[in-house]
């Protein structure tokens, strides 16, 4: 019986104690999206912040519902690879590409991307082409003092 209990305390702590570890990624990263001209559609530079918490990537620029809003979203896998997803409200019309041409429209898509130690490049998938334009994102792992780490 005590062997029994030992191996299930022993199982629980481990259970607890792997949900509590840091993920190789964790820490806040400089985020930056380029979206190119496109048509007569407006490009654009978006700086912010991420966290990522347990290999889970989150960034938010703007506020929530509101025009301009951006969200990324995304887990990163051991090998630095991830599939974010990227939510927000459309801006001016100057700066929408596709049919929707309304400020404060919702939106999605995906940015397929790699991570190291210290950086990270993505590329939103524009599927077909047709309706989605290229953007690029890069990801700057930050030191405790604000500033990108040595290399």
């Amino acid at each position: 019986m005590r062997k029994i209990l030992f191996s299930i305390f022993l199982l629980s702590s481990l259970a607890v104690s792997g949900q509590n570890t840091a993920g190789s990624f964790d820490g806040v990263w400089k985020t930056t999206v380029t979206c190119e001209p496109r048509g007569g559609t407006l490009g654009y530079t978006l700086h912010f912040i991420s966290t990522v918490t347990g290999n889970v990537l989150h960034g938010e620029r703007g506020i929530k519902g509101q025009p301009a809003y951006l969200a990324i979203d995304g887990k990163i896998a051991a090998d630095g690879s991830a599939k974010l997803t990227a939510n927000g409200n459309t801006a001016g019309a100057q700066y929408t590409h596709g049919p929707i041409k309304t400020e404060g429209e919702e939106y999605s898509y995906v940015v397929k991307s790699q991570f190291t130690a210290t950086n990270g490049r993505g590329e939103r998938s524009t599927g077909l082409g047709i309706v989605g334009r290229p953007c690029h994102y890069v990801f700057e792992k930050q030191t405790a003092d604000g500033s990108a780490p040595k290399q």
